[in-house]
């Protein structure tokens, strides 16, 4: 038996079971400042198809945030944990609140490799991460939650060294005007597509290009993305990975070329 070859198939199913793109959802909060096609996309049902030392890296993900809830549940400051936000177009999960100086704050884990790490703690934003922290406050806010504007994000080091001995590192944001301001006018905008049924741009920054599984859609011309949006509409599976499209019906597999 291939003990190595049953741990990735168990890995591989059950990640693609966990598959957020499907049809009728909204827009994930975790998406916030990414690329506008892909998060329209997305909520439009295009499924992600990854390779199998993708998934694994997400498992890991998941294992460090495990850690995290043990770690201030046992010391019983872990108020809430994994509470779900949801709004007529935005849905998100984030990890858990806290008391801080008085007031309940927010907190979300992030694991990251040396580089990513080494990089917040020189004091480099991560865009993506805060307005994904802020967008769950200013959204509980609305709703008439007591929370604070403060919020922190947590990094695990996941790959510890001489040269990065430090395992945790936090960063604190606050939930300013402007970034409020900004936020909403994200938000409105991609309403705005999602509500004329227009298709937003590609706004991938360069660096992406190497981890975005809809990069075929991202290239694609508008008119090529409607066709398989059709499909999507007729009750097709289709599935795309950073190397090519897929239509999917029972066991069978074909590339579209558009």
């Amino acid at each position: 038996m291939n003990i190595a070859k049953k741990l990735e198939k168990y890995l591989v199913l059950s990640k693609q079971f966990e598959d957020k793109g499907h049809k009728g959802n909204k827009f994930y909060l975790s998406d916030a400042g990414k690329c506008e096609r892909v998060r329209f996309l997305k909520r439009k049902g295009v499924k992600t198809e990854f390779d199998p030392h993708v998934y694994w890296i997400l498992q890991m993900g998941d294992l460090f945030h495990d850690y995290g809830y043990k770690a201030l549940e046992s010391q019983g400051v872990l108020l809430k944990s994994e509470e779900t936000i949801e709004t007529k177009h935005f849905k998100g999960r984030y990890d858990g609140q806290v008391r801080h100086k008085k007031e309940n704050c927010i907190f979300d884990f992030k694991s990251a490799g040396k580089w990513k790490f080494q990089k917040v703690m020189d004091g480099v934003g991560d865009d993506d991460n805060y307005q994904q922290l802020l967008s769950y406050i200013m959204l509980l806010q609305d709703q008439g939650e007591d929370i604070s504007d403060t919020g922190f994000m947590v990094y695990m080091n996941k790959e510890p060294s001489d040269q990065i001995p430090v395992a945790f590192f936090q960063k604190e944001y606050h939930l300013t005007n402007q970034r409020r301001k900004m936020l909403r006018e994200e938000m409105d905008k991609m309403v705005e597509y999602w509500l004329k049924d227009k298709i937003p741009p590609c706004t991938c920054p360069a660096w992406m290009r190497n981890y975005n599984a809809y990069l075929p859609l991202c290239q694609a011309s508008e008119e090529a993305v409607r066709k398989v949006l059709d499909y999507i509409e007729a009750d097709k599976k289709i599935v795309t990975t950073k190397k090519g499209l897929y239509l999917i019906d029972g066991e069978s597999r074909k590339e579209l070329k558009i």
